[in-house]
């Protein structure tokens, strides 16, 4: 082997080594930040009630003219979609009940082993290729 071919071939395995040790998978930056705002007693699982202070919250944010009710204005200012996917019964408005329920079936969804909390991997896992910031 040349010195050529073997100097390029040590670049690229340095170069490449380097991305690789570096990158951080996309999916995990993108809900790290959610989980932590949900993990309000930072004891990184999130339990069922944490789920529900959080959905409380979000919905709150969300319903600008405090109707009780989220529109289809406000519900397209909600940039993870959840809240658009409580409307089962496809009128155009997500309720308080309605959104108390999707956020139990998320809830049950993340929580692969079934303890009643969910840790980051079990979050992200879920999430991965379906939530785009």
């Amino acid at each position: 082997m040349s010195m050529v071919k073997f100097w390029a071939l040590f670049f690229c395995l340095v170069l490449f080594s380097c991305v690789n040790v570096f990158a951080q998978d996309e999916p995990a930056q993108v809900v790290k930040p959610e989980f932590q705002a949900i993990d309000t007693d930072y004891d990184n699982f999130i339990s069922a009630d944490e789920m529900q202070s959080y959905q409380e919250k979000r919905f709150d944010e969300l319903d600008k003219d405090k109707s009780g009710v989220l529109d289809s204005g406000e519900l397209s200012a909600d940039e993870t979609k959840m809240h658009q996917a409580a409307d089962k019964d496809n009128n155009g408005v997500v309720t308080k009940a309605e959104s108390d329920s999707q956020f139990k079936e998320y809830f049950d969804q993340i929580d692969k082993n079934n303890d009643n909390k969910i840790d980051a991997l079990e979050y992200t896992d879920y999430w991965k290729g379906i939530v785009y910031f």
